[in-house]
């Protein structure tokens, strides 16, 4: 899969795709039917696929105050759309400029210009330009003049409700992991690098992987079982921590992991953590020892809920 930073890196010579364009947040079921019908097509006339994504999400550049968290990370999303098979990506960075560009402007200067598209597939709400000001009844008429076709997607729906990426924050927002799994194909994932904490977890007996905040959406505070995937693409059973480690008062948000089974160092390396269930609500504790003896019970569940035997090592 290529990757192109802005429309100045794409090739010379255009790549003629069958294409898609959008946030595409999640990469949710709904945005996996249209690469679908983007592949279809693109097999049908021998073509290759193009997503046009935005990197900011365009909702922290039009919205720049509102407390926003998307449902994955920029690295996330392109790894998504690799596991895909999509071809090209053109990521724009859209605070340079291109929030301000008009419907037009950007079918022109971005959609055939550069690309020549041969098709776009698109879901029946999708809004782009200055203030969303273009709609599918416009990218269809400027298709029909500039010669490329427009399909609209019919939206997936999921419990007679449109699959949105909106409709994924707020079931993770709201600790509804299982409505959000069956929104995305796949449980929620939280990813970034291993930083540095306060190692109170290795003082506990449970090292624990300290993930960076992405300004990822997060689940209620508490103890969660799930997936670590490291680096190197092992995966590893885990409990997964989200919250402020009341019992030694330390106030910021963090998300930290305890792998099974595993040992050695983290730190500075990519952690992939897939949120599959809640354990226990976050609980402050008199001192540290009734933590360690409330950890050991979480360890012994949520082994059981994984599947998987008692850790030999420990490490992280």
């Amino acid at each position: 899969m290529k990757v192109y930073w802005d429309v100045d890196q794409l090739p010379d010579t255009p790549v003629e795709p069958v294409a898609t364009m959008g946030n595409l947040d999640g990469i949710h079921r709904g945005h996996q039917v249209i690469i679908s019908r983007l592949q279809q097509e693109a097999e049908r006339i021998g073509a290759e696929t193009l997503v046009i994504t935005f990197e900011p999400h365009t909702r922290r550049v039009v919205r720049p105050h509102d407390d926003f968290r998307t449902v994955m990370t920029l690295k996330e999303k392109l790894g998504r759309l690799h596991e895909r098979d999509v071809d090209h990506v053109l990521v724009l960075p859209f605070a340079d400029g291109y929030a301000e560009m008009s419907a037009k402007e950007f079918i022109e200067e971005v959609i055939w210009e550069p690309l020549h598209v041969r098709a776009m597939y698109v879901g029946h709400d999708a809004g782009f330009g200055k203030r969303r000001e273009g709609d599918v009844r416009l990218l269809t008429s400027e298709g029909r003049r500039l010669g490329f076709h427009v399909g609209v997607v019919d939206p997936l729906l999921v419990g007679g409700k449109r699959v949105s990426s909106s409709r994924v924050r707020a079931a993770v927002t709201a600790g509804k992991l299982d409505v959000a799994a069956r929104l995305l194909g796949r449980d929620h994932v939280v990813s970034g690098m291993v930083m540095r904490g306060f190692r109170r977890g290795r003082e506990l007996g449970f090292p624990t992987a300290n993930i960076s905040d992405e300004a990822t959406v997060l689940p209620p505070h508490g103890v969660y079982v799930g997936w670590a995937q490291t680096q190197d693409n092992c995966r590893h059973g885990a409990m997964i921590n989200v919250g402020t480690r009341p019992t030694f008062d330390n106030g910021a948000v963090s998300v930290e992991a305890h792998l099974f089974n595993y040992s050695g160092d983290l730190y500075g390396q990519e952690l992939r953590v897939s949120l599959r269930q809640r354990l226990r609500g976050e609980v402050q504790f008199d001192d540290p020892d009734q933590l360690r003896i409330q950890l050991k019970k979480d360890a012994v569940d949520a082994r059981k809920l994984l599947g998987i035997k008692r850790a030999k090592a420990k490490g992280g």
